[in-house]
């Protein structure tokens, strides 16, 4: 009888554990004192290791001050033997998870090889985690992308096709997913990013979070910037900027200031310049990494060249070119354009074609075409590079306004130029084009532009036209056209 009471308690402690979901909710809401709370009443002492280590490591991601990042070390190098020899045989997920943190923060330091190293430890330890743990569904998901992105020959390190690690990828975040899950904030956030990435059922993904999670509880702050790129990314930009307003009256914006970021981004867009200044200028007062500066800088040079300041264009595009640490896309693209316009200023050509481009990521649709129609009628005098960005901007002038059948001739001649510094936007335009051939169920035509967008997102190092490219490739692959007389 004795032997029987610690097991029905701990029994019922586990019941508890859904308490954890509150953790992961302080987590993705920057929250830390909330963290350091919900660790304080963890029973489970392998569970308290992991959340102090768990806290240590977003602390190092967002970092407020290079401490922070220092901390992160201190604490993994004490906590390391622990894991390895008293959490790792009982509860492998959470010694996994341990790993990866270590591999991503060593990659944001570009310490490759101790990345490398880390990485493959926590891919190890998944292979033992418990099946029915959501951290281990999450991590499968998640390696899973990660082998579906890498180019060869290290994707083929895991056994099995691109495709079917999509699908496989899906499943297992989905599970993790559950609402009764304590992983359901983190899973159910990074099942959205995998959606997005696959242009498929995202924003059916997002109304059902609305009813199953935020019904009783407002997102966390990295979940309502997540909502608002999406609002952003589909043409919804007064939805876009209250939330990101909002993001920037609360107190975490010290701690994460990319939604002054791409306020200024939504403000470029929308031609309203002086305001996309204004939140870069805070962007830069707050941001202490790498990330966004480039793109910054870039875009505050072109407005000052819009503007007649030469001297203060070529300034922003100089320190935009001088970075050289781990950026994102939206960097190096932007990194480019400096060095480019540092020795070539934008023409009124170039000008042109990127008001362009801004005025249909407005909805500006008559404006926009206004805009291109001149270098329309002399087509015949321009450039390859800019024979690709004229195609490829009246491509997503189309597209973004319902016109497919001109969309998808543009975006196909787009495709066809021959452009030196502009092979970016042929790789983006067959991604659309594969996109839209898919949608009227043309699959030889689908199958044929997401191989070539693979192949030119490859070229071209765009990680998102890769990621999207061989998951359209992986909906598609199996499809063929109906037999006449056929059963559907």
């Amino acid at each position: 009888m004795k032997g029987s009471i610690p097991k029905w308690l701990s029994l019922c402690l586990s019941l508890l554990w859904a308490q954890r979901a509150s953790f992961f909710y302080a987590l993705w809401d920057l929250d830390f004192e909330a963290a350091e709370r919900e660790a304080s009443t963890e029973w489970n002492g392998s569970y308290a290791t992991w959340d102090h280590h768990r806290i240590a490591f977003f602390k190092a991601l967002f970092p407020i001050h290079p401490t922070e990042r220092k901390s992160f070390w201190e604490t993994t190098q004490l906590t390391e033997r622990l894991f390895e020899r008293q959490i790792a045989p009982a509860l492998p997920e959470l010694a996994a998870d341990m790993y990866a943190q270590r591999a991503i923060i060593h990659t944001l330091e570009q310490n490759w090889l101790s990345a490398g190293y880390a990485a493959w430890k926590s891919w190890r330890l998944i292979q033992k985690g418990l099946r029915k743990d959501p951290l281990t569904y999450q991590w499968l998901g998640l390696w899973q992308v990660i082998f579906a992105t890498l180019p060869p020959p290290y994707g083929d390190w895991l056994p099995g096709s691109p495709e079917s690690r999509w699908q496989e990828a899906l499943t297992a975040l989905k599970q993790a997913s559950a609402p009764q899950s304590y992983t359901v904030w983190e899973s159910s956030l990074l099942y959205f990013y995998v959606l997005r990435n696959l242009d498929t059922l995202a924003s059916l993904w997002l109304d059902s979070c609305k009813r199953f999670l935020f019904s009783q509880r407002e997102p966390p702050y990295l979940w309502r910037f997540s909502i608002a790129l999406h609002a952003l990314e589909e043409g919804d930009f007064t939805k876009a900027e209250s939330i990101l307003r909002q993001l920037t009256t609360a107190p975490q914006i010290s701690r994460f200031p990319y939604p002054y970021f791409w306020l200024g981004k939504l403000y470029l867009y929308a031609g309203r310049w002086n305001e996309a200044l204004s939140a870069w200028n805070a962007f830069i007062d707050i941001q202490s990494q790498p990330f966004g500066m480039a793109a910054v800088q870039t875009w505050t040079g072109y407005i000052a060249w819009a503007r007649k300041d030469t001297l203060r264009a070529e300034s922003a595009w100089r320190r935009a070119a001088a970075y050289e640490s781990l950026l994102w896309e939206e960097d190096l693209l932007a990194q480019n354009l400096a060095r480019e316009w540092l020795t070539n200023p934008p023409d009124s050509v170039e000008q042109r074609l990127w008001a362009a481009r801004w005025l249909v990521n407005a909805r500006a649709y008559t404006a926009a075409q206004d805009t291109l129609e001149p270098l329309r009628v002399q087509l015949s005098r321009l450039t390859g590079d800019q024979k690709t960005a004229l195609y490829y901007t009246y491509g997503r002038l189309y597209h973004r306004s319902k016109r497919e059948e001109a969309a998808r001739f543009a975006y196909y001649q787009a495709t066809r130029q021959v452009p030196q510094k502009n092979r970016w936007m042929q790789a983006y335009a067959a991604l659309y084009l594969a996109q839209l051939y898919e949608r009227i169920g043309d699959w030889h035509n689908a199958r044929l532009y997401y191989q070539e967008a693979e192949k030119l997102g490859i070229e071209t190092a765009r990680t998102g036209v890769i990621q999207k490219a061989r998951g359209g490739f992986a909906r598609v692959k199996d499809k063929r056209y109906p037999v006449p007389g056929e059963k559907p």
